[in-house]
């Protein structure tokens, strides 16, 4: 131990002036051991950062698949429940009411940050009603449209057709929508131009126009 103690004391002494002590190799794996150390911290603390908030934006894409979803499925159920009604009994009003009740809806709102509006559509055309629904919420923002078709006469309940179609989403970028939008469990297909003819294929195809939706340029 003395000798030891003796031997660097003399090395020590036969450095030249100025220069400095020599770093024994245990000192210097021991530093490096630490710097190791807090390299793998910090990329821990950035994957876990990154991992973070893929899970947010994946959690936020899916709350705002179920909203559209949900807003669709119930604007189909209020045009289902009125169509069987006289026109005189039925109501525009009520959508927009329907509108502000999801709006309300905890469970489909539950941030409070959810806007859904009803747009342009009618309930005056015996056989058809039709609406035009935005979804907005901080996420993103769709405009998709709803209809519900039924057959003429007293029986014409018995055969219907239940329709949507996406008019634009911010998650496809600006202008009218071009290609199929994926909600998780289902999705919507782009409105095409002979939703707004009056010269359909089936009797039970809807026809836009008399809901006085406006045609998407380009569509």
């Amino acid at each position: 131990m003395v000798t030891g103690t003796l031997s660097q004391a003399s090395d020590d002494a036969m450095r030249p002036p100025g220069s400095s002590p020599r770093v024994g190799l245990t000192d210097m794996m021991r530093r490096w051991w630490w710097l190791e150390l807090l390299l793998v911290a910090a990329s821990l603390v950035v994957g876990g950062t990154v991992q973070h908030a893929f899970d947010q934006r994946h959690a936020a894409r899916t709350r705002y698949d179920i909203q559209v979803l949900t807003t669709a499925a119930r604007v189909i159920g209020e045009e289902q429940r009125q169509i069987a009604l006289p026109v005189a009994r039925r109501s525009a009003a009520a959508f927009s009411d329907l509108a502000d009740s999801i709006n309300n809806d905890l469970g489909v709102n539950g941030q409070g940050t959810l806007n859904v509006l009803v747009g342009t559509g009618s309930v005056d055309t015996f056989t058809q009603i039709a609406f035009e629904v935005t979804v907005s919420s901080p996420y993103a923002s769709t405009t998709f449209l709803a209809w519900f078709v039924r057959g003429a006469g007293p029986g014409g309940m018995s055969s219907s057709d239940i329709g949507t179609c996406l008019l634009s989403t911010s998650l496809d970028g600006p202008g009218p929508a071009t290609g199929y939008l994926n909600l998780g469990s289902s999705g919507l297909q782009p409105c095409t131009r002979d939703l707004w003819s009056a010269h359909q294929k089936t009797p039970l195809a809807p026809d836009l126009a008399l809901a006085g939706i406006p045609q998407p340029i380009g569509s």
